[in-house]
């Protein structure tokens, strides 16, 4: 059974798997599990070797699309390098998952800020801010390699 991630040698791979309707996000990374998991995802293995996530059967697509554009934004926004098919894009989600997370990063930064011994006694740098990823740059096998998130 191989795998896309192995395959793209990336850490989390979401897509609709050939000839199904199944979407499945696969990944050896125990952070991306968690994440995926999250995000509405069920883990499904065939043991020793094998582990992957899918979504439930019965979802509606514009429901499958929102599940997998937040989990490749969240599983980005963790440092992980995860693609996902353009045809399981969520434009109005992948807009909400990234004020989500500029705000969350927001906060975090003011109460770090907030709660530091110099706190307010060095003038803020470009590194305080949150930077923007460019849009896509390319795919392969219809799966985006990097998207905004």
């Amino acid at each position: 059974m191989p795998f896309l991630h192995e395959e793209y040698g990336t850490d989390a791979e979401i897509y609709r798997k050939q000839f199904s309707t199944e979407v499945i996000a696969d990944s050896s990374n125990a952070h991306a599990h968690r994440i995926l998991q999250a995000c509405g995802f069920t883990e499904r293995s065939i043991p020793p070797l094998y582990v992957w996530h899918e979504l439930p059967a019965g979802l509606g697509e514009e429901e499958e699309k929102a599940r997998s554009t937040r989990a490749v934004c969240l599983l980005r926004a963790a440092g992980l390098d995860a693609n996902i098919d353009e045809a399981l894009l969520s434009p109005t989600t992948h807009a909400a998952v990234l004020t989500e997370i500029h705000q969350d990063h927001t906060v975090r930064s003011n109460a770090a800020a907030s709660s530091s011994p110099a706190a307010g006694t060095h003038p803020p740098t470009g590194t305080d801010t949150v930077a923007t990823v460019p849009a896509a740059s390319g795919t392969s096998a219809s799966v985006t390699r990097s998207h905004g998130c």
